[in-house]
């Protein structure tokens, strides 16, 4: 019995290091009934170039925005955002690499090309409140 309690207090401990905090991401644009949505994240610029996803979240288009709670540690994100119109599970591009589905990336207001992680990155911690994502057609 006390190792067990031993084993509780030392992770714990361990534990109190890694604070995390909860967040919305909110979807806007979302076509109701057009599709599963798919979100991938990012936590560094490294595993964004590989595309190491650190979470990856699949929610059901129920309304034009959609809001997805996320505990996740302080530091910095990418979010990317897809809503997969005909149901196959990917990004569907032309032969130019532009997307044919409706897509969204945090930070971005589809007026420019989009950027890479640090364009695009978004801080979260203990004051983060929400994460907005438009969805577009690009």
């Amino acid at each position: 019995m006390k190792k067990i309690r031993f084993v509780l207090v030392f992770l714990l401990i361990s534990l109190a290091g890694f604070t995390q905090n909860l967040i919305n991401l909110d979807i806007l644009g979302v076509k109701v009934k057009g599709g599963a949505l798919y979100v991938s994240l990012f936590n560094n610029e490294q595993a964004y170039k590989e595309k190491l996803v650190f979470l990856s979240v699949k929610a059901e288009p129920v309304s034009e925005t959609v809001s997805i709670p996320l505990t996740l540690p302080e530091g910095e994100y990418f979010f990317s955002v897809f809503q997969d119109s005909n149901n196959n599970g990917i990004l569907d591009a032309n032969l130019f690499g532009i997307p044919k589905e409706l897509v969204g990336l945090s930070n971005y207001d589809g007026k420019s090309v989009p950027g890479n992680f640090n364009r695009h990155k978004v801080l979260v911690s203990n004051t983060s409140k929400n994460v907005k994502v438009q969805l577009l057609k690009i």
